[in-house]
């Protein structure tokens, strides 16, 4: 039998899985790579240590599955988009990696988008709106601020394109990804290397390295890693896919204008369509690993890992639950949020702790506390506010076509929990459907793996073999929140408004 072996680099979390060819999961595994915050807004990460974290998780995968290397077709990854990754001549960082929830450049966002010059310049090719993340004002702000780091750097990387480097010492920057960022001309198919010169953004021009496609061989294991992980030399790395692209094939949403949902460190909100979409407030059109469909996407850092956040910073400071398990603590939120009366509150939460694509300048906050309410009240509104986000992004979806399909597929950390689920389900007023898989994110990767490998002809055709059936359970809207969605818009309008007659 042949198995492959996906890779998957988040923003705080990098993970591996080898899937058998029918898409069972063999083996899986895990390391925390902790953001470095120097500053507020900052968030970076070591860039050796991400590297060593994938060494670790590939070695522990090949060991706990008892799989025989020799029966590893291939190597696939995916992982967290935009944000910048710099590598010098030597091949080695040439500072930390950037992750794409870093908010260090929104002056500079502000300022393109005031006088209108990336919108006039750059969108109509890029179909990308501005955000802090962005690997072009991100890129941007280190020209004015880290003007030697310009001109240590030899490649431009996406997180999961450094590490295939780093695996086979090839450069490259992958289609899906690259798609993504507002490096890539979205007419043409080809990167959007003038646009440093239109924007002022510092001499990075020749630093981008060679487009790939999804399902291109991008070469193969160098000998000194086969030595530290188990693989042989012969192993190919395939491209591998963006995560917003990837989790979506790994749930079985292929086909055109299917609601994909992730709910993990962003809120995702996607559909595959065979046109691109170039609205004047869109965030996102970007290339999908399906032949001639693009992936319209509405997205900002405001999901789950708003709970993580609660439970890291609040929770375990509390020294009952200080040595707590995350497991044990999940599950203490989620009963408490989901026990009676804990519903009973105006309470709004802004799920803004990371910045949002929609209102750059608000900050994540709780509101309409009364004497009544308690911790099981403050915990659900987390776990509210967070559906209510994403909602505010789909209705962005729901403006740009009317062909939408009255189902959802739901990924991510939110998929946990059931009754989160179903809140889902509810606040966006769609049924939801449920499809064991434990990391959808890899298994789509995967799939493009298993395609560009010649193991299955299409990638729709390795879907519809690897992706398990749906759950029996369908999570159906059974209550109405259009009220309190009306409430939590109004508190972010008015949130809007502070900030606006703050900066008059």
């Amino acid at each position: 039998m042949q198995y492959i072996l996906g890779i998957d680099n988040g923003g705080t979390v990098t993970k591996a899985a080898l899937h058998a060819m029918d898409g069972e999961s063999v083996a899986m595994t895990s390391r925390s790579v902790h953001p470095i915050v120097h500053a507020p807004g900052w968030s970076e990460r070591d860039m050796e240590d991400l590297w060593e974290a994938n060494i670790s998780v590939i070695r522990e995968v090949v060991d706990k599955s008892k799989v025989d290397p020799a029966d590893i077709a291939g190597v696939v990854l995916t992982g967290h988009g935009n944000g910048v990754y710099l590598v010098g001549a030597n091949g080695a960082p040439v500072r930390n990696g950037i992750i794409s929830n870093d908010s260090r450049a929104q002056d500079i966002v502000d300022r393109w988008n005031m006088d209108g010059s990336y919108r006039e310049k750059c969108k109509p090719l890029t179909m990308q709106s501005l955000f802090s993340g962005g690997p072009l004002p991100i890129l941007a702000w280190l020209a004015e601020n880290e003007p030697d780091v310009v001109d240590k750097t030899r490649y431009i990387f996406m997180a999961k394109d450094f590490i295939r480097y780093r695996l086979t010492g090839n450069a490259n920057f992958e289609r899906t990804d690259a798609s993504c960022t507002d490096l890539y001309d979205m007419v043409d198919h080809e990167l959007h290397e003038t646009v440093f010169e239109k924007m002022g953004a510092g001499d990075w021009e020749g630093k981008l390295p060679p487009l790939i496609d999804s399902t291109a061989i991008g070469g193969y294991i160098l000998p000194e890693v086969a030595a530290a992980t188990g693989l042989l030399e012969t192993t190919p790395v395939v491209a591998g896919v963006s995560d917003i692209s990837g989790a979506p094939v790994g749930v079985g949403g292929v086909s055109d204008y299917e609601l994909s949902v992730i709910a993990g460190t962003w809120s995702i909100n996607s559909y595959f369509s065979p046109e691109a979409a170039a609205h004047e407030q869109q965030f996102m059109t970007s290339m999908a690993p399906l032949p001639g469909r693009y992936l319209i996407t509405e997205a900002s850092p405001t999901s789950a890992a708003n709970l993580e956040w609660f439970i890291q910073k609040v929770l375990r400071a509390v020294p009952g639950f200080a040595d707590a398990t995350n497991t044990e603590l999940y599950e203490f939120c989620n009963d408490l949020a989901f026990s009676e009366g804990a519903s009973d509150s105006e309470i709004t939460y802004l799920p803004f702790l990371f910045g949002t694509s929609m209102h750059p300048h608000v900050a994540g906050s709780f509101t309409g506390i009364t004497n009544a309410d308690g911790l099981a009240q403050i915990i659900y509104s987390i776990y509210e506010g967070v559906a209510l986000s994403h909602l505010e992004h789909i209705e962005k979806l729901r403006s740009y076509t009317n062909k939408l399909k009255p189902r959802a597929r739901l990924t991510g950390g939110v998929t946990r929990s059931r009754r989160w689920t179903q809140l889902f389900a509810d606040v966006i007023g769609m049924e939801i459907e449920s499809v064991d898989v434990e990391e959808s994110g890899i298994l789509g990767a995967v799939i493009v793996g298993a395609t560009g490998l010649g193991l299955y002809e299409t990638v729709a055709d390795a879907a519809a073999a690897m992706v398990p059936e749906p759950s029996p359970t369908q999570f159906k809207a059974r209550a109405d929140y259009s009220e309190t969605y009306e409430r939590w818009k109004r508190t972010v309008e008015e949130a809007d408004k502070r900030v606006e007659e703050r900066n008059a």
